[in-house]
């Protein structure tokens, strides 16, 4: 008879367990719901915010990148903005957004920002036939916001001042929310002088360029380590067989795609067994080929600006506090670039940076001028070889027409000299 009871005892407990249970789960089905639908409504209203942005900035005139504009994120889908008469604003996922530009007839993609993960999706997008555009500075987008709030709160003050007319405000508050959807309509009006075009084998080149950087960054951290606890047993052993692999390796793929970054290696006069070297100067080749002025790529580096000492630095910080003023903007340059000459000119010239840093910057401005004209030369040579065919002519690789041929002259016989050259002032 015990035993009796205690077994039907068992399946009532069972039976209010599973009671429970099946009621939670009907509990927890009405808020999965109502939470997904709150989440429906809030990126409605952050889209419905993005679309009148986009609308306040085309009555405005501004101009706006031919193509969709995609902003990258983390954890989150990448949100894509089409500009049209009825603009396209949605966040695609990944793997769906090749489909997603196809089916919406894009041909040109302008993006915020490269990171590694990315590299795979670009490079799927341009074997399709989709030219990918990258913003040449990720500050870019920021410092385009900031313009718009600096030039629109100037507008509105004056409005104020004499008509009492306020056009400007929806604007400035849109500008103010955090939204990735305004995000990336804004990236579609950000400078010209700022998207910078890229080919399979420059983010191929740039991937293995990353992982180098990686390597190496984390050798020489270990290295200063190392030696500064010199009367301490080290615990970390250093590799650098394991370095030199990492090194041959970038610049094999470098190589690969670009063939004359040999010739580089030459003029800068890189002996041809320091691979640590050559990978430097190829990080500093990769970085700068692309700029047309010496000033830019000075510029990117950060060398030249003139720095603030930390001590009027924290004084000007305490003002601003106590003030409540805006912080001044900090001037952001390529720290891994600095870094990659610097390690070079002390590789190249057997500098000792505590004893002669004068004499480091002047061989680092040196040698950033001496790498970004022969790398212009010669990489870019051969992209257009990639890109023209073996005469290099753009128009008859791609079947355009010179200009003389547009305008009825097929042939056009060149002037010849007869004498002497003109003395200045007498033209004849």
């Amino acid at each position: 008879m015990k035993a009796k009871k205690a077994k039907a005892n068992k399946t009532t407990k069972e039976g209010s367990k599973r009671e429970t249970a099946t009621n939670k789960t009907n509990t927890n089905k009405p808020t999965d719901t109502r939470t997904k639908k709150a989440k429906e409504e809030k990126e409605e209203a952050l889209k419905n915010e993005a679309l009148d942005f986009y609308r306040e900035l085309r009555e405005r005139g501004l101009e706006q990148f031919n193509g969709a504009s995609i902003d990258f994120h983390r954890k989150r889908d990448p949100v894509v903005f089409v500009p049209r008469e009825n603009p396209v604003l949605s966040a695609v996922k990944k793997e769906e957004l090749l489909d997603f530009l196809k089916a919406n007839n894009v041909r040109r993609v302008l993006v915020d920002a490269l990171f590694p993960s990315r590299v795979p999706i670009l490079i799927g997008l341009l074997q399709n036939g989709i030219e990918v555009y990258v913003l040449r500075r990720p500050s870019a987008l920021a410092g385009f916001k900031r313009m718009l709030l600096r030039r629109y709160n100037k507008q509105r003050k004056q409005e104020q001042e004499d008509n009492n007319n306020d056009k400007d405000k929806k604007l400035i508050e849109l500008l103010q929310k955090k939204n990735d959807y305004i995000d990336a309509v804004a990236l579609a009006f950000t400078w010209p002088k700022f998207h910078r075009k890229t080919d399979i084998p420059y983010l191929i080149c740039w991937r293995a360029m990353n992982r180098w950087r990686r390597s190496y960054m984390l050798y020489y951290k270990v290295q200063q380590m190392l030696s500064e606890d010199e009367d301490e047993s080290p615990v970390v052993t250093l590799h650098e067989d394991r370095l030199i692999e990492k090194a041959r390796e970038f610049i094999d793929t470098v190589e690969m795609h670009y063939p004359k970054i040999r010739q580089v290696f030459e003029k800068v006069r890189i002996p041809s067994d320091d691979v640590i070297a050559q990978a430097l100067c190829s990080e500093i080749a990769l970085e700068t080929y692309h700029l047309k002025k010496f000033s830019r790529v000075l510029r990117k580096a950060g060398i030249g600006i003139q720095s603030v000492p930390k001590k009027v630095r924290k004084k000007r910080e305490e003002v601003e506090k106590t003030e409540n003023r805006p912080k001044r903007k900090v001037f952001q340059y390529d720290g891994k670039l600095l870094f990659a000459a610097n390690q070079l000119a002390v590789k190249l010239f057997h500098l000792n940076p505590k004893r002669e840093p004068e004499k480091v910057i002047l061989k680092t401005k040196k040698l950033l001028e001496e790498v970004w004209r022969f790398s212009k030369r010669y990489i870019r040579a051969t992209e257009k070889e990639a890109g023209d065919g073996e005469s290099g002519r753009v128009g008859e690789a791609l079947g355009c027409p010179g200009p003389l041929e547009k305008r009825g002259i097929e042939r056009f016989e060149t002037r010849r000299k007869a004498g002497a050259p003109a003395e200045a002032g007498n033209v004849v």
